[in-house]
């Protein structure tokens, strides 16, 4: 049978979270045998037990793929969609949940409109779903960038849409040349959008279509915060950006925001700001 939508989910020491992402895409499948789940482990400590549970619980409804090494977001999702045998595409992280059925209203929204090559969706939690793309974020958008938002203060081309979830037209996604497997992590829902632009494809956001997206606090990692500097340095080079501008922008928001959280005694933010001041200090630089 023909597919209509595939998933592509990349895990990355993601055992705690997987399951209930699967149980929530089975739940709420409202195309049936017309749906492909692709799960791509990014190397993981414990890929063979993961892998054996999901072939147990789920037997042939998802397609597992084992990458050698941690080549990235960028890369695990390419590999997924390299394979997946659908016209459309969902990217879907491990801590997203499905809370309703809306697989038919993808496949109807993007066959109503040829020209659409992403489409970005609301989270109910609210954690960010709409960001402002680097070079466009001064210091004004930076401060009040989700009231902005919110409001409808933006133009399309001016925002990214949060990769935690993202819906695409394959064609247009390999017309765009996929994900930048040079970023590690961080940025790619950004540039993908650029390219998508350029190559006169509209990217949308759908406010009807939402999910669960898991947000939870924790300490600042060191890693990706080196992860996620080494990628927007290379995506302002790549784009030609101001990225002094940038981080000075970024380190006056985090003296405040360091400086309010010592006021109050918040410790695990003053730790956390503190990392990101010495980073804007550094510009991008850990």
């Amino acid at each position: 049978m023909n597919k209509q939508l595939s998933i592509i989910i990349v895990t990355y020491n993601s055992q705690e979270l997987i399951f209930n992402c699967l149980d929530s895409i089975f739940k709420f499948n409202d195309i049936g045998d017309k749906l492909e789940v692709i799960v791509v482990d990014n190397c993981s400590d414990n890929y063979d037990e993961m892998f054996s549970k999901i072939k147990l619980q789920y037997l042939d409804k998802v397609s597992l793929i084992k990458s050698s090494v941690n080549k990235g977001y960028g890369h695990g999702n390419n590999q997924g969609v390299k394979i997946a045998t659908s016209s459309r595409l969902i990217i879907m992280n491990p801590d997203v949940r499905l809370i309703k059925p809306i697989f038919s209203e993808i496949i109807n929204k993007l066959d109503s409109n040829k020209n659409i090559g992403m489409i970005g969706v609301r989270f109910i939690d609210g954690s960010n779903h709409l960001v402002f793309k680097p070079e466009f974020s001064n210091l004004f958008r930076l401060v009040f960038g989700r009231q902005l938002i919110k409001l409808g203060l933006y133009k399309i081309n001016q925002v990214f849409f949060s990769g935690s979830f993202l819906i695409f037209d394959k064609s247009s996604f390999f017309e765009a040349g996929l994900f930048d497997e040079n970023i590690f992590m961080y940025h790619e829902e950004a540039d993908i959008s650029n390219r998508l632009i350029s190559i006169g494809k509209e990217t949308v956001m759908v406010k009807d279509f939402y999910v669960l997206h898991l947000a939870h606090r924790r300490k600042v990692n060191y890693n990706l915060l080196k992860i996620g500097s080494e990628s927007r340095n290379y995506y302002f080079k790549k784009y030609d950006a101001n990225i002094d501008k940038y981080y000075k922008n970024l380190l006056i928001i985090y003296r405040v925001k360091h400086a309010i959280a010592f006021l109050i005694n918040n410790k695990l933010k003053i730790e956390e700001f503190k990392a990101w001041i010495q980073m804007c200090k550094n510009n991008g630089k850990i």
